[in-house]
């Protein structure tokens, strides 16, 4: 495999850029070409320690270059499945580098990666393909005690759209298609003939303009299940606005402790070390041990950590090579009054699956997230509350089009409405339900 074993492996530092220049036009996946043109060696992203017990899958350093040929391989099976373009593929995935090879590769191959959590019950994850209109599914054999192989297997005998179940890891099941031989087998693959492949038939009608690349997440709301499609101009936009107050430094990696399946994820973390250059490790499932090995080493880093860890990471003494948390918190949150951790700190609340609001704490150390805290003319996003406590967001980051069964949304408001709803005191939101 075109990949680095971790153990003993030197990983490289890089060298961060700050330069706002625009997204190139095609997509992430240019994005991450470019990134392995100008420093092939450099290490891209890295599994944590461990994860054979609960995936079956070794721990894998990627650099740039290495992974470039593997997003090939990948890309040439999904586009060999002859799917119509811009098709939506379900992906259901662990924080892993299958994750990000999957989506720069569906991308490569000219497809849309919709993102379903993987924690999801097994109705919601129906629910959610049916929601997209995905017709192939890209998951994991084994995670911890779920087998979503088998979940997804069952799924698509009951929904006939779903025509493509394909899955990494050790056996996987009957009707699965093996993404691990795909990823080994030196053979070259050969791309079928599906849906605009071959020569135009005569009389046939021109295929409409691609659209931008983008990617489909979820958000669950109750018994709804909401979906957009964000193109890949307002994901680096999404991502730039995090990183404006973030201010990750040169030489920093990002340590990620949440799965890479929504806007926050993935904002936070790929796209992050995408435009920064900072390597990137990602931890499928928590584990205490692993995670206080990796901060040992010494490297400065960022923690990317889920809110509700506030208090346990408080309680720890994080070696002086953590540079500063970043706290992560889904709505719906209530924000309680709560010894803060050492260090920086910098609160992202996610209104999913629309909108980002990134916060640096003040010295107090205690959230106190305000609405109007960056209300500027070039402010991303821009926010405003209703009378009732309805949130709307405006801006660059939040141009993702709603999907309602495999349909996405033709025109973007000016401010789109979300289902959210703040609750403030003395101009400090305290929760949003």
């Amino acid at each position: 495999m075109a990949a680095t074993a971790i153990h003993g492996a030197r990983e490289a530092s890089v060298a961060h850029d700050d330069t706002a220049t625009a997204p190139p036009p095609g997509g992430l996946g240019a994005l991450f070409a470019e990134r392995a043109a100008q420093t092939p060696g450099a290490l891209a992203f890295v599994d944590q320690a461990g994860r054979e017990a609960w995936c079956g899958r070794p721990r894998i350093a990627w650099s740039y270059g290495a992974a470039q040929p593997m997003i090939e391989r990948l890309a040439a099976f999904f586009a060999g499945l002859g799917l119509a373009p811009e098709a939506p593929v379900a992906v259901c995935l662990p924080a892993g580098s299958e994750t990000l090879l999957t989506l720069l590769a569906l991308e490569r191959a000219g497809l849309t990666t919709c993102l379903l959590p993987l924690a999801w019950p097994r109705d919601d994850l129906a629910r959610a393909v049916e929601a997209t209109g995905a017709v192939a599914v890209v998951t994991q054999s084994v995670v911890g005690a779920l087998k979503p192989a088998e979940t997804f297997r069952d799924i698509a005998m009951g929904y006939y759209g779903l025509r493509f179940v394909t899955a990494f890891g050790p056996q996987p099941p009957d009707g699965v298609l093996d993404l691990d031989r795909v990823m080994i087998d030196e053979r070259p693959i050969l791309a079928g003939g599906g849906e605009g492949a071959g020569e135009k038939a005569a009389g046939a009608r021109e295929a409409p303009a691609p659209r931008e690349p983008g990617i489909v997440t979820l958000a669950r709301r109750e018994e709804e299940i909401e979906a957009a499609f964000r193109p890949a101009s307002s994901w680096i936009a999404a991502a730039r606005a995090f990183l404006d107050v973030a201010q990750y430094q040169p030489g920093e990696r990002i340590v990620h402790l949440v799965a890479p399946d929504d806007l926050m994820g993935l904002a936070t973390g790929f796209l992050a070390a995408l435009l920064t250059g900072a390597p990137l490790e990602l931890h499928g499932l928590f584990d205490g041990p692993a995670l206080a090995a990796s901060l040992a080493r010494g490297e400065p880093t960022r923690l990317v950590a889920p809110g509700w860890m506030e208090s346990a990471l408080a309680a720890t003494a994080l070696p002086p090579s953590v540079r500063g948390l970043v706290l992560l918190h889904a709505a719906p949150t209530r924000f309680r009054a709560r010894a803060a951790a050492a260090g920086p700190i910098v609160d992202v609340l996610a209104l999913e699956p629309w909108a980002l609001l990134t916060r640096a704490r003040a010295r107090g150390g205690q959230v106190a997230l305000r609405l109007d805290a960056r209300s500027g003319a070039d402010t991303d996003p821009l926010v405003r509350r209703s009378e009732e406590g309805r949130l709307s967001v405006r801006g660059a980051s939040t141009r993702a089009r709603r999907v309602v069964r495999g349909q996405v949304e033709a025109e973007v408001p000016e401010w789109r409405e979300t289902p959210w709803r703040a609750d403030v005191f003395a101009g400090i939101v305290i929760g949003v339900s």
